[in-house]
């Protein structure tokens, strides 16, 4: 609750009310979310929950309706969200637009695929000093990677440094450390210790919360740190992209045990702007014919030309429900695969190529915290 009340804006929070009582709700918080090439404003979605008395009743519906209006008001591009349920959001105009996973690995499986000489050093800091070095660091690496969203400072006091017991989840306080090379920091990492010894050995787990570097050696660098933490059973972390480095630094990658799941999920609020927002990987031109029947304004063709997406009486190329574009937004899914999953219709030989070309950047898209 105090998470909450202290970085959700009251007036972003709609209530349902039946009989002077609230039956349901549904809050956001305003930030820009890094798309390939830029950042677009955003209403980070959360909070949603309908009590069960009045479910099958349309208050969902009712609160998605005025949430996205509202958002559609105040000049977002883009709506995000994390869902609790996968079943949900996609009839709201939502698509699946990363993916994340978690490891649990095996201490005596952490050596490295190679040999190197670290390139910078590491050191233990306190929660007061991250709170003031880690931010810039975070904001040097957001705008290179799809799916992260701004930070302000009271969601790192209140969401990031805090360190409440409560939210420990059985482990021990957060560690800090920063990585430093050439007297500036360079990445950081953040984990915790869960103590445990059982028949005469550690049975202790590393939890990595975050992991953080400006260039592949820093974050290589620091999780051969966190890797070699000794006392460790298992080292554990969640949220890792599906193209993350550990897969091809470790000698035995298999061991990681990553299970993959759906990370955020984009709706565009507005499709001119949002497909305007971003950059592509070429100049190439393509008309989709849009369909989103919740969000009727963007409903029609739009011709994609330049980097900018205007309306137009092109013939259209693609046939692409809303929820598809929101899918492709961030790179992350393909529109050869929306397409062999039924959800983009090729008007147009050579589109769905096209489309790809223009939409294809060199990560996959990743939000490395649940908001």
């Amino acid at each position: 609750m105090q998470r909450f009340t202290t970085l959700l804006p009251f007036e972003r929070m709609h209530g349902a009310w039946s009989n002077g009582t609230i039956v349901g709700g549904a809050g956001a918080f305003a930030f820009d979310l890094t798309v390939p090439g830029g950042e677009l404003r955003t209403a980070g979605v959360s909070v949603v929950g309908v009590l069960p008395t009045h479910r099958r009743r349309g208050v969902l519906r009712a609160l998605m309706r005025s949430q996205l209006d509202d958002a559609h008001e105040r000049g977002e591009s883009l709506a995000a969200l994390w869902a609790s349920e996968e079943s949900i959001y996609g009839r709201f105009g939502y698509g699946l637009a990363s993916f994340c996973g978690e490891i649990t690995l095996a201490h005596e499986y952490t050596a490295f695929a190679h040999p190197f000489e670290p390139q910078g050093t590491v050191r233990l800091i306190e929660a007061e000093e991250a709170q003031e070095a880690i931010p810039p660091v975070f904001e040097r690496i957001r705008p290179e990677w799809p799916g992260m969203f701004s930070r302000n400072g009271a969601w790192w006091e209140n969401r990031v440094i805090a360190d409440p017991e409560e939210r420990r989840d059985g482990a021990g306080p957060k560690r800090w450390v920063a990585y430093e090379r050439d007297g500036s920091i360079e990445g950081y990492a953040v984990y915790r210790h869960k103590p445990g010894f059982e028949a005469g050995t550690t049975s202790a787990e590393l939890r990595v919360i975050e992991a953080l570097g400006t260039s592949p050696e820093a974050l290589r660098d620091l999780w051969a740190y966190l890797l070699a933490v000794d006392w460790v059973a298992i080292v554990k972390s969640y949220l890792l992209p599906p193209d993350h480095p550990l897969f091809l630094l470790l000698s035995t990658p298999r061991r990681l045990r990553y299970r993959m799941g759906d990370g955020i999920w984009v709706r565009l609020v507005d499709v001119g702007a949002a497909l305007s927002g971003r950059t592509y990987s070429g100049d190439g031109t393509i008309v989709f014919d849009v369909a989103d029947e919740f969000c009727p304004w963007n409903e029609g063709r739009w011709k994609l030309s330049g980097g900018c997406a205007e309306r137009s009486n092109d013939e259209a190329e693609l046939s692409v429900p809303v929820q598809s574009l929101g899918s492709a937004l961030l790179g992350g899914v393909s529109f050869a695969a929306l397409r062999r999953a039924g959800r983009v219709i090729e008007l147009k030989a050579g589109a769905i190529e096209r489309a790809d070309a223009l939409f294809r950047w060199d990560r996959q898209p990743w939000c490395p915290e649940i908001f």
